[in-house]
């Protein structure tokens, strides 16, 4: 038998299964090195198979109903598509709010679900819903899409530019489509920037009426001469015969022998003598320029599953040995893992860098055999919970990591204290296992139940709803499983290593802890023991300064010394700029005014000394949306001629010069102001360019409704720091409506006659679908472009008639110009109107913008326009909830950590005093922010939930101290608790300092990517600072208050015989 073993007595092992267990492992090394090699190990295999990305994959929670509708003006959307299907989806089970917005040629309706809510089920109940609509969807509508919002992420995008013609540029993108998707660990490739193949069959009013056709009857002519149709099947004694027709046309020379009219004398009249067929791309301006040269998108994106790092290197590897056509270039536009390795480098190297400083500090304070073991709680405690990342579908990403810095210093603390304990047990003359087990038993529950509540705390967090709690769910789940690993560590590996006999420590070093040691002791002995005393005889007056410490905290947030931004502005390596005139306007006028931009950006540069760009990218007519890789940034591209884009790469935080934020700044004044445009916003935040600001207003009479937005948008406009404020209500395209003259209802027309023919000529008549390749593409017949540009050609049309006659259309029909939306919204059955703006967070804060809102202008604006309804949206609304769903789970989490720790204690009053020290740290943490220049943003809150914890467990861990001296002693009160605080004061500033040094190196990093980051570790280094403060002078205050002068005068008030009792502790 092994000394360590024999040193094992009954009274070590106790009865309990848990004694058991202990004694099992700190008498079993071996046991303790299989147990530490599987996680070390198995964790390191583990972390090889995660995939990774930027940020965690977002439910978004949404399931729309989209239904191209070519042709239609808004108000005809709304009328025949979005307000039928609104109906017919509200009041299904699940269904939290209902949008709806109706445009031109398409109608989308949006359902967000409610949290946790069947999701399969809800889209089965929203298609049943659709299909029982009848005479749905209208004639020339498509069919309703129903899909549930997913979140891809993006990768990388390549650009594809060439000086040649349009044809040439296409095909040279799909040809790099076509090799990016042959390789294994591609599935997401999209083409952006491009038009959609089309064949153009025009046919001249003039070829209409020299061979006396219409548009009807050459549309039926194409489709009818084009198709592959079974025409049954022969049975014969040789065996059977499918018959059939192989017409099928695909490209336009094939159509240009359909056969319109066939006379007697046989002469034939083919669609090539009386069209001209155009096989190329559909009838859009649209203009995409990269460098200058014109260009093509080409995307590729991932889902939850795929690794980004593991599919860029395979494009990387591929365009080496890829050989584009003569003529076509080919380059990486974005490449998103750059930014991931970038950041994932940096959270690392701060990481690193943090346990080196916690290592190097418990090697001064501690014999190098507990300091090491201690320091290897933290690869132990992060290996061991790689184990179990993928079952809670954890990958590696910026939130997960940010968990583990978090826990650095956090997850030693355990350990410290458990080793602190043994220690002591070693002091006291028992060695080996002996020593070990009475270390852990002795500090067992309170280490556990701290421990416990940190968990908690963290684990509510994963309750909350909405985007912060799904942003930050990995994070909760990484903390709560890293410390569930540290308690294995810290309760069975770490005795087992410190059961062995002898110090490591050898000269000059022990030397050195022996000095540093007796420096600390004397410190606590000489300087801090009476200090505490004295508080606790004053502690009154304590208790006033622990008041006005929260009181002024929390008077900088109130008064604005310190911002409060919900989501901080995450820098970006991309800066965009998105313009939009009226609907309508002319595709020159839109084209010179991103030419500005653009220009404005080369001019920026030049100034930066060419080092701030990397490439600009230049939409006109489109706007395409490369992604920023965070939430609420996934790509996605419009095209339509009032609208364009710029789009600029920017160079690495180490070449260029200034932050995202203040190149933006600098590009926008040097854009100025651009005459006539409904909207120019620029981004350069990591989070997807939302509004700041964001209000929707709605009113049974839309004149009332109109002048109240108008009124809104002024009130707004004077709160400093607005900008880019705009509305929902602009004008649409100028429109014609038709109505049939007298003459024309003589004539057996119908509107519906009117309206299919004057579509035919100018939208067109769609005959076919062709796929050809992975390119879906139209037939379309209709007027020649020049014989559709001006009201001149609408006067021409002829009009044929029932009995084949035609008549002009001035004849038989008169034209009203009128005006409707741009766009027309609803939410939940009504129209509304969004007004939305951004927040220069330099100036004030989005919170502080509302408040101002909701409290003077809102008011005002309701009591003026009787029947006004204005409701928070988009950001707003989302942060309203967000932080409704935080306070709710931060009660949850209270109620729960006070029922274990009444339990633990046995006491209902010391666990208020326990939590004394939260407020004091939240305190800290904000004057933290003050003095360091930061706004406390959710990330701040996210370290103060940290600090929660790390305050309960050295709070615990003395008043533990503090029961057990009463108990066993029969030192008053306040001499116990003083001397509670003696015992207890090495491992709570062993506590604080390794909380605080693995913290140290993000408070003191300049890298503009890291600054979202560091209000985190503010809270939680500089908040654990002023908390120890609170823990050592303020608790001991608190019992005191509570022993010796709350409970005997209450005591005295019920039972003036019973001032003896007052002598134990509190319960």
């Amino acid at each position: 038998m092994s000394e360590i073993e024999s040193s094992i007595s009954n009274e070590a092992i106790g009865k309990s299964g848990g004694d058991r267990i202990l004694a099992a492992f700190a008498g079993n090394s071996v046991a303790a090195n299989l147990t530490m090699l599987v996680m070390l190990i198995g964790g390191f295999f583990a972390w090889k198979n995660l995939t990774t990305q930027v940020f965690p994959t977002l439910d978004l929670g949404v399931a729309s109903i989209s239904v191209p509708y070519p042709g239609a003006t808004p108000s005809e959307v709304e009328e025949g598509i979005t307000r039928r299907l609104e109906e017919a989806i509200l009041g299904i089970d699940g269904v939290d709010r209902v949008r709806s917005t109706a445009i031109e040629n398409y109608g989308v309706v949006s359902a967000e679900l409610k949290d946790r809510v069947d999701v399969v089920k809800v889209r089965n109940d929203i298609e049943t819903a659709v299909d029982r609509l009848a005479d749905f969807p209208p004639l020339d509508a498509e069919n309703p899409d129903v899909v549930i919002a997913e979140t891809v992420s993006d990768v990388m995008a390549l650009v594809v530019s060439s000086e040649g013609s349009e044809m040439e540029l296409r095909k040279g993108a799909e040809l790099l489509e076509q090799a990016l998707l042959a390789l294994p660990s591609i599935s997401l490739v999209s083409m952006d920037g491009a038009r959609d193949y089309e064949i153009a069959i025009e046919v001249s009013e003039e070829a209409l009426r020299r061979y006396d056709l219409s548009m009807s009857q050459v549309a039926a002519a194409v489709r009818e001469s084009s198709l592959n149709l079974s025409a049954g099947e022969l049975r014969t004694d040789a065996g059977d015969l499918l018959l059939r027709t192989n017409a099928k046309r695909v490209s336009g020379r094939e159509f240009e022998d359909v056969v319109l009219r066939a006379s007697p004398d046989g002469s034939i009249l083919r669609l090539r003598d009386v069209a001209r067929i155009r096989d190329g791309f559909a009838d859009l301006d649209l203009i995409n320029q990269f460098q200058g040269r014109q260009s093509v998108v080409v995307k590729v994106q991932k889902s939850e599953t795929e690794d980004a790092i593991g599919i860029a290197a395979d494009i990387r590897a591929m365009l080496n040995t890829f050989e584009p056509p003569q003529g076509i270039d080919v380059a990486v536009l974005s490449d998103q893992t750059v930014l991931i390795e970038s950041r994932i480098s940096l959270l690392v190297k701060n990481g690193l860098l943090g346990f080196v400083l916690v290592f190097l500090f418990l090697v001064l304070m501690l014999d190098l055999r507990l300091a090491i073991w201690v320091a290897m709680g933290v690869p132990i405690s992060f290996l061991g919970a790689f184990l179990f990342f993928d079952a809670f579908d954890v990958n590696i990403n910026m939130i997960s990591l940010f968990g583990l810095i978090i826990v650095i210093g956090v997850v030693v603390d355990d350990a410290v204290v458990v080793g602190e304990n043994i220690a002591a047990e070693r002091e006291l003359g028992r060695t080996g296992a002996l020593a070990s087990i009475n270390g852990v038993k002795g500090v067992f529950a309170p280490v556990f139940v701290g421990v416990l509540t940190t968990m908690v705390a963290f684990g509510a967090l994963a309750l909350v709803s909405g985007t912060f709690g799904q942003i930050m769910r990995d994070a909760s789940i990484v903390v709560v499983v890293v410390l569930t690993m540290s308690l294995v560590e810290a309760f069975f590996i770490l005795p087992a290593h410190l059961a062995h006999p002898g110090n490591w420590s050898r000269y000059p070093l022990d030397v050195l802890q022996q000095r540093i040691g007796n420096g600390v002791n004397r410190f606590r002995d000489e300087w801090l023991v009476p200090k505490i005393a004295r508080a606790v005889s004053r502690r009154w007056l304590a208790m006033l300064a622990w008041l006005g410490l929260i009181l002024v905290a929390f008077a900088l947030v109130t008064f604005g010394a310190v911002k409060f931004v919900f989501f901080p502005a995450l820098e970006s390596d991309r800066i965009g700029a998105q313009l939009t005139f009226p609907i309508g306007t002319p595709f020159e006028i839109t084209r010179a005014a991103a030419e500005t931009i653009a220009e404005a950006a080369t001019e920026v540069n030049a100034r930066s000394g060419n080092t701030a760009f990397e490439s600009t990218l230049v939409t006109i007519g489109g706007r395409i949306s490369l992604g920023t890789g965070g939430p609420g940034g996934a790509a996605g591209s419009t095209f339509a001629s009032h609208i364009a884009s710029v789009q600029i790469q920017l160079n690495s935080d180490s070449i260029r010069k200034q932050s995202a934020a203040e190149l933006e700044r600098l590009w926008r004044a040097e854009v100025g102001v651009i005459p006539g445009t409904e909207s120019l916003s620029f981004q350069s935040d990591f989070i997807g360019g939302g509004s700041s600001v964001d209000y929707e207003l709605s009113h049974q009479n839309d004149a009332s409704l109109l002048r109240a937005i108008e009124v809104f948008k002024t009130e707004i406009q004077t709160i400093e720091g607005m900008t880019e404020l705009q509305d929902s209500s602009n004008p649409g395209k100028r429109q014609y409506d038709i109505e049939l003259t007298r003459a024309g209802e003589a004539a057996g027309l119908s509107p519906a006659d009117i309206a299919r023919q004057l579509r035919q000529h100018f939208f067109g008549e769609e005959v076919h679908r062709i796929q050809r390749g992975r390119q879906e593409l139209k037939v379309m017949v209709r007027y020649p472009r020049d014989q559709r540009n001006s009201t001149r050609d609408l006067m021409n049309v002829r009009i044929r008639l029932a009995d084949g006659t035609e008549a002009p259309l001035s004849t038989m029909a008169r034209t009203i110009e009128s005006r409707s939306y741009s766009e027309i919204n609803r939410v939940d059955g009504r129209r509304i109107v969004s007004v939305s703006g951004k927040v220069d967070t330099e100036v004030t804060t989005p919170t502080d913008a509302t408040s101002i809102i909701d409290t003077t202008v809102i008011p005002g604006l309701v009591r003026d326009f009787p029947g006004l309804r204005v409701d928070k949206s988009g950001f707003s609304r989302e942060q309203t909830q967000d932080l409704a769903s935080i306070l709710s789970a931060f009660v949850f989490a209270l109620l729960i950590m006070y029922a274990l720790l009444a339990a633990e204690l046995k006491s209902y009053v010391q666990p208020l005093i326990i939590a004394a020290g939260i407020p004091a740290g939240v305190a800290g943490a904000i004057i933290g922010h003050l003095l360091l220049g930061y706004d406390i943003s959710f990330i701040s809150i996210f370290g103060m939930v940290a600090l929660t914890g790390v305050v309960v467990n050295d709070s615990l861990v003395m008043i533990d101290r503090y029961n057990n001296i009463r108990r066993t002693t029969a030192l008053t009160s306040a001499d116990a608790i003083v001397l509670a605080s003696q015992r207890r004061f090495r491992a709570i500033f062993l506590t604080t300092a390794t909380t605080s040094l693995g913290l140290a190196p993000m408070l003191f990093e300049r890298s503009i990517s890291a600054q979202f980051l560091i209000p985190m570790a503010v809270s939680l280094a500089i908040g654990i600072l002023f908390a120890s403060v609170v823990i050592l002078f303020i608790v001991p205050a608190l019992v005191a208050i509570v022993e010796e002068d709350l409970y005997p005068f209450f005591l005295r008030r019920v039972n003036p015989s019973a001032e003896k009792q007052a002598s134990a502790p509190v319960r």
